[in-house]
């Protein structure tokens, strides 16, 4: 539960204000209602005496004082609901931006987007409750507990020896649910949760082949397994919360017939007035309902646990794989765009593989130069443009551009510098305009004409009546393949970069279509340097020089995949 700690102290430090000001506010509810029954109790009984009695009873202070309690317990479940969620939504914010800061900067390859962002998604939500169902009621709880011991201590021994054994059997359910948490049955739901997701996508997008050859039942058996599994273990999950509630009720109800008992002889022996006794037992009655605020969190525990490490491990990872200034943003660098870049004995293998992918390479890009990366499919072209552009970082060797090690660079400056055109540039379900301007978000619609005409796609955005505002579909649907490489091409000549990288940019396009796309992109591309992953010959006649990838590890004395 070391994760779920963490979470707990880094909301604690990112506002420590609005942090303690919830708890406080959520703290009037619960001691305004126990007072507000005891004090009703106390005082009906003692008007009751009175009555029967002839005693005086002055009538007005406990009226006041109850008006006051009913008016603070309604504000205060008010202003908990809203400061509490305040604080939570506060703090989840920037959680969730460090999250996908962690994860755009460190290493997500060969995991399914999809199920990266489902499990984001499902893990901010359960933190959620960290705070609002586990925090604030223990807390609350703990602090209630505190005050009413120190009552009891001061109106009888026995009463207080009583409470304390009720109030650490709370205690002891609280530490048990801590320690014993269920973690296996989370982690049971939450892989077969996935697995739903993903088998019911590929049985969407697979329909067709499926039904062609036979698949269907089988792939809707796979679906129903993985729902039936999710069942089982939501069900485990479930039962422990049953347990968990009562043993909480049988806990209170032993407590009240205790404090009942113990009451009846207090007052017998003189110790306290009937009236003291009867709000005390009142009181009681209300402690079950404060002390049960905390079973939804204890119930969910296993769930926040897991979810708790997975957001710090990625944090973790994000931040590891780069300095402490480059997440921040305090490099000095501004133009790097005239520089070359340079690999020395870069060695890189993908988790959970047997062997390097790239083992000891070395190569320079010079300034305006361009280089061709060749060799046969799965030899690890694709690899050396993702390390060139830090969307992978190197096991060993070092990248350097400009002459400054890659993993110093600030995130703004680097992309400022390297600009990646890949087979899979992706196009939003938005207008072209905010298309573009996702490279250079302060362009002006004639910057943006300009880079469609260096791009061969002036003329057919503005046969459209709405140009610039003219909407695409989600991945560019609306544009041929050809137009959508262009547009493509169109926002990476925006960014004015040092260094381009193109990964397979003409791959699937027709033997005509890829040689304009690279002339527009030769003619245009200024002084700026190009590495080129190339399997076509249009794509090698592009180049100053080309480096067989498999030559040169072999050179290097690496492995040869």
């Amino acid at each position: 539960m070391k994760t779920v700690w963490q979470i707990i102290l880094e909301q604690y430090r990112y506002s420590r204000f609005h942090f303690g000001i919830g708890i406080l506010v959520a703290l009037l509810p619960a001691l305004a209602g126990a007072l507000l029954l005891g004090v009703s109790g106390w005082f009906i009984t003692a008007a009751a005496i009175a009555g029967t009695t002839g005693a005086f009873l002055n009538i007005f202070v406990p009226s006041a004082i109850i008006r006051a309690l009913a008016i603070i317990r309604t504000a205060g479940r008010y202003g908990e609901r809203v400061l509490t969620h305040d604080a939570t939504f506060r703090f989840l914010t920037g959680l969730r931006d460090r999250v996908f800061s962690a994860i755009a900067l460190g290493n997500e390859r060969g995991q399914r987007s999809g199920l990266v962002l489902n499990r984001l998604t499902l893990d901010i939500a359960a933190l959620d409750t960290v705070y609002l169902r586990l925090v604030v009621p223990l807390l609350v709880a703990t602090i209630l507990a505190l005050l009413l011991a120190l009552i009891w201590w001061t109106l009888s021994f026995q009463l207080f020896l009583v409470g304390s054994v009720f109030l650490l059997s709370w205690a002891a359910l609280a530490w048990v649910s801590f320690a014993k948490a269920d973690n296996k049955n989370a982690r049971r739901e939450d892989a077969a949760s996935d697995a739903i997701g993903l088998r019911a996508t590929d049985l969407i997008a697979g329909r067709r082949d499926l039904a062609i050859y036979g698949g269907l039942i089988e792939a809707a058996r796979r679906v129903s397994n993985a729902d039936d599994r999710q069942a089982q273990a939501h069900e485990a999950l479930e039962v422990r919360s049953t347990w968990l509630t009562a043993v909480s009720t049988l806990i209170g109800q032993l407590f009240l017939a205790t404090v009942l008992m113990a009451t009846i002889f207090g007052a017998a022996s003189a110790e306290f007035g009937i009236s003291a006794a009867v709000g005390l037992v009142l009181v009681v009655m209300a402690l079950p309902e404060i002390f049960s605020m905390m079973l939804p969190g204890l119930a969910g525990l296993p769930r926040i646990a897991l979810a708790a490490r997975r957001t710090v491990d990625r944090l973790r990872a994000g931040n590891s794989s780069l300095p402490v200034d480059q997440v921040r943003g305090n490099d000095t660098a501004h133009n790097v765009s005239a520089d070359a870049i340079a690999f020395d004995k870069v060695s890189f293998r993908y988790p959970g593989a047997t062997g390097n992918v790239i083992d000891g390479v070395s190569f320079e890009i010079r300034p305006g130069e361009v280089v061709a990366l060749s060799g046969r499919s799965g030899c690890g072209k694709s690899t050396v443009a993702a390390l060139a552009s830090r969307l992978l970082t190197p096991d060993q060797g070092q990248i350097t551009l400009a002459g400054q090690a890659l993993n110093g660079l600030s995130e703004e400056t680097l992309r400022r510098s390297v600009t990646v055109l890949s087979q899979r540039a992706y196009l939003f379900n938005d207008t072209v305009a905010a298309n573009l301007r996702i490279a250079a978000p302060l362009a002006s619609d004639g910057e943006l004409w300009a880079a469609l005409e260096m791009a061969a796609l002036g003329d057919r955005i503005s046969r459209n009546a709405e140009g610039l505002q003219t909407i695409l579909g989600e991945g560019g649907v609306g544009l041929s393949g050809g137009e959508q490489r262009r547009l493509a091409l169109a926002r990476a000549f925006l960014t004015h970069p040092g260094l381009f990288i193109l990964d397979e940019m003409t791959e699937g396009l027709d033997e005509r279509t890829s040689k304009e796309v690279l002339d527009r992109f030769h003619s245009h591309r200024g002084a700026a340097a190009v590495l080129i992953v190339a399997h076509k010959k249009c794509e090698l006649d592009l180049a100053d020089r080309s480096i067989d990838l498999r030559a040169l590890q072999a050179a290097s004395g690496g492995a040869m995949r």
